[in-house]
């Protein structure tokens, strides 16, 4: 029998359970299990029981139940919840709740947590395909609040779990548990670029997990990526043309994302598309126009921007990859395409961007286009580019925005905050198109790469693998916390980019982000990855 079958199935014994059934114990104590409870959370502060050890009123407990303990000290009442043990224990705590209406909903739960653990996390569904689950972060002595996000409430039915694989001294602590039917759906965008999967291939990286060797899509799919961003150049490798001759013909142009986002596709994940509008790298300071466009009048540069979108968004709709989202230009505070499209006219700008808009939408009316700028926190240079290009009537669907602790030097409580701020004014949904974190102090050999340290982070969490993937639980916690859940997800930044001999970010140049990446400097899958498993 399938789970959900047998919460029906334990719905048929919904009076005896509530005539006085105990639902005390570890699993065998009582032969329905786990409890059925009605129209809300029994015990959700956990106030129902005094000190006790291995026993929760309201809940079942299957596993190691002596990690389970009612301790004095909450956020609502006198009590919390507390997992610890002095062995290494793994612990699942749950109830079934009937008589809900169909729908979706938010869990909402205040905790505090030592880390460390292999997985501690919440989760909340009807079906065990759907279910949703938000880690824990460290926070040892502070209460913190965290959302288990769009949660599927089908036949009335929600379980409500809450799960740790623990090593002995780690602890966590939660408390005061509410489930609030809401209006819209969310699922939480949690992937990685990886435009440059080719070239490391082509170079002969190769990617492993836990020791074997897998091809990378699958190792990114089974840690939980659903998504991958692909950035685009009009005609990179070219030996004639510079900066189109600073990357190896057939890396990033279009064949190259055709054959990347058939393999994206193939592993179920959606599609992240950025079009450069250049033959190479471009940000808020470098907008190279490609060579082609390179004379052209205004007009017809309208009109090449419109034709190149439309026509490579028309291949990936023919081959059956149709991006999901799609990105025109990258990180574009100083605007595109130089110097027609310099930010210092924005008239022009906005008008570029219509046309990539409406050359997108021609193509696939329901691909959300985003517009992507640098240093996320930042609210008066947010404020002050989003207000020109809405006064210059650009369109757009979402907001974009680069977050790195190093560059910007701004906490996730910081970042949520400004994200609040900027959805309530402009209405829009944003999505963290790039972040990073140190797993190594330095590259391999010993100089400091492109994040030098990680800002406001560096003496929290250290440069470790560890450190990296408990400042992802911190970041995907505070993504799925942003009021309203316009906060769509998160993209890391060259997740792929291992260390591997002749391969830099361009020709003859360093790898300087290879003590970033999500694998390491021999390809092997870092326990970061983790922060994509237990977060969905």
């Amino acid at each position: 029998m399938n789970i959900k079958s047998f919460y029906f199935f334990t719905l048929l014994f919904g009076v005896f359970l509530l005539s006085g059934c105990s639902n005390k114990g570890s699993k065998g104590d009582n032969p329905i299990d786990p409890p059925l409870i009605e129209n809300g959370i029994d015990n959700p502060s956990f106030e129902n029981d005094k000190i006790v050890v291995g026993s929760v009123s309201g809940w079942f407990i299957e596993g190691d139940a002596d990690a389970v303990q009612i301790k004095a000290g909450g956020t609502e009442g006198k009590y919390s919840l507390l997992y610890t043990s002095s062995n290494d224990y793994i612990v699942e705590t749950s109830q079934v709740i009937s008589g809900l209406e169909d729908g979706i909903y938010n869990l909402e739960f205040y905790f505090q947590n030592s880390g460390g653990q292999d997985y501690c996390y919440v989760s909340a569904g009807s079906n065990p395909d759907a279910t949703k689950m938000t880690s824990l972060f460290v926070s040892s002595h502070k209460w913190k609040t965290s959302v288990v996000r769009g949660v599927e409430v089908s036949g009335g039915i929600c379980k409500i779990a809450i799960s740790a694989s623990a090593k002995s001294g780690n602890w966590c602590k939660l408390d005061a548990f509410s489930l609030e039917k809401v209006e819209d759906d969310y699922d939480f965008l949690k992937g990685g670029d990886v435009s440059q999967l080719s070239y490391i291939e082509q170079m002969g990286g190769k990617f492993y997990d836990n020791g074997v060797e897998k091809d990378c899509f699958e190792i990114l799919k089974d840690k939980g990526f659903n998504i991958v961003r692909l950035r685009l150049y009009n005609d990179p490798g070219n030996p004639g043309y510079v900066p189109s001759n600073r990357l190896p013909a057939g890396i990033q142009n279009p064949e190259d994302i055709l054959s990347l986002a058939r393999r994206a596709k193939q592993a179920g994940m959606k599609i992240q598309l950025t079009f450069h509008y250049s033959d190479y790298w471009t940000n808020a300071e470098l907008r190279n126009k490609p060579h082609d466009w390179v004379g052209l009048g205004y007009s017809e540069l309208r009109e090449a921007v419109y034709d190149f979108t439309s026509d490579f968004m028309l291949r990936m709709k023919n081959q059956g990859t149709t991006p999901e989202f799609v990105s025109l230009g990258n990180e574009t505070g100083g605007g595109i395409l130089f110097p027609d499209g310099s930010s210092d006219n924005m008239m022009q700008l906005a008008d570029l961007f219509n046309q990539g808009y409406d050359a997108v939408k021609a193509v696939s009316p329901s691909t959300k286009v985003i517009i992507h700028l640098d240093d996320a926190g930042n609210l008066d240079k947010y404020f002050w580019y989003f207000d020109e290009l809405v006064r210059y009537g650009a369109s757009f669907d979402v907001i974009g925005a680069s977050y790195y602790p190093f560059w910007t030097k701004k906490t996730v409580d910081e970042v949520r905050s400004w994200s609040e701020q900027v959805v309530s004014k402009y209405g829009k949904e944003i999505l963290i198109m790039e972040t990073g974190y140190n797993w190594n102090p330095t590259l391999p050999n010993g100089y400091a790469g492109q994040l030098k340290d990680n800002g406001p982070y560096q003496n929290i969490y250290p440069s470790s693998p560890q450190g990296q993937r408990d400042f992802l639980l911190e970041l995907f916690s505070g993504v799925k916390s942003a009021a309203n859940g316009k906060l769509l997800g998160c993209l890391y930044w060259d997740p792929v980019f291992i260390a591997v001999p002749g391969v830099g970010w361009e020709l003859g140049g360093p790898n300087v982000v290879a003590n970033t990446t999500l694998f390491d400097f021999g390809g092997n899958s870092l326990v970061s990855l983790d922060a994509f498993k237990y977060n969905n």
